[in-house]
């Protein structure tokens, strides 16, 4: 395994030989002399991979009641991975993320963890649920495709139904949420406030799709698309008309086509890139 990589679905680590090294390591550091160290990158990475290692073994025992049929798979950050599991489901994950889950699910339910984003294409089973457990809720379905976003650092916890019906259960107060085709709702950790509504853009799955078709939608909401699809902060200084709707497509990789069509639409709009990348945009669309 790569410092930064994933893991290989069909690999499991020996939990219990690694803790007892470790375990052996901290006796002998207690009465150990300091000694200087020169070690390589290439030493680094290795130790940096162990240490990785050792605590996701943990975490799985922990997360998965002991059991040690569990894998993970990782991904950096400029990639991205289709996996299948057991039960048919399909699921990508975006990068800098990582999934956890059983070879074999149980009797009862269909249980992942995820650290991330990810699309998930679950294959229906009326007595199996399949449950994905991240920090901020539990997402249960029984068969559906929908988009999650939890990123530890990332204020926004997000989940958006393409087809079927999804259960979203928020941990801090154990509200539950109920979503169908075209909905999503966004739960904003630092307001702890909830926001459910209807899609008409394709933003959440943009990362898969690399386009998203504004249809009639506010300045803000296509400011934010845009951030989405091209991992740039988008500051908007003045406030907008709610009825003033743009439709326009974005396509990843295209930024600058991207501001020249809104400045086209809105010609009063002033996009000004800082030194850190980030866009202010001043004016307004509509008088």
């Amino acid at each position: 395994m790569e410092a930064s990589g994933s893991y290989k679905n069909d690999y499991h680590p020996n939990e219990e030989t690694g803790f007892t090294a470790l375990k052996s390591r901290m006796n002998q550091h207690q009465s150990a002399k300091v000694v200087r160290l020169s070690p390589t990158k290439i030493a680094l990475r290795i130790a940096a991979g162990l240490a990785l290692l050792l605590v996701a073994t943990l975490v799985f025992r922990n997360q998965f009641g002991g059991v040690v049929n569990s894998s993970a798979v990782v991904t950096p950050n400029n990639e991205t991975k289709e996996l299948a599991l057991s039960d048919g489901s399909v699921v990508t994950l975006n990068q800098s993320s990582q999934l956890v889950y059983k070879s074999e699910f149980s009797k009862t339910e269909r249980r992942v963890e995820l650290t991330g984003e990810a699309f998930f294409k679950v294959s229906r089973d009326e007595n199996k649920p399949f449950v994905i457990n991240t920090e901020t809720a539990l997402v249960e379905v029984l068969g559906t495709t929908f988009n999650v976003r939890s990123y530890p650092n990332d204020d926004i916890f997000e989940v958006y139904v393409e087809t079927g019906k999804v259960s979203v259960q928020l941990k801090n107060d154990g509200k539950n949420i109920e979503l169908t085709a075209g909905e999503f709702m966004r739960f904003d950790k630092s307001s702890n406030k909830t926001e459910k509504g209807l899609d008409k853009s394709g933003a959440p799955n943009a990362w898969r799709t690399g386009v998203i078709s504004f249809k009639g939608q506010t300045i803000p909401a296509v400011l934010s698309g845009m951030e989405r699809l091209f991992g740039v902060k988008m500051e908007l200084q003045n406030n907008q008309r709610t009825d003033c709707l743009q439709t326009l497509t974005v396509e990843k990789g295209k930024l600058e086509e991207a501001i020249e069509a809104l400045k086209t639409s809105c010609p009063k709009l002033k996009f000004t890139k800082t030194d850190g990348g980030k866009y202010v945009v001043t004016g307004v669309c509509c008088e």
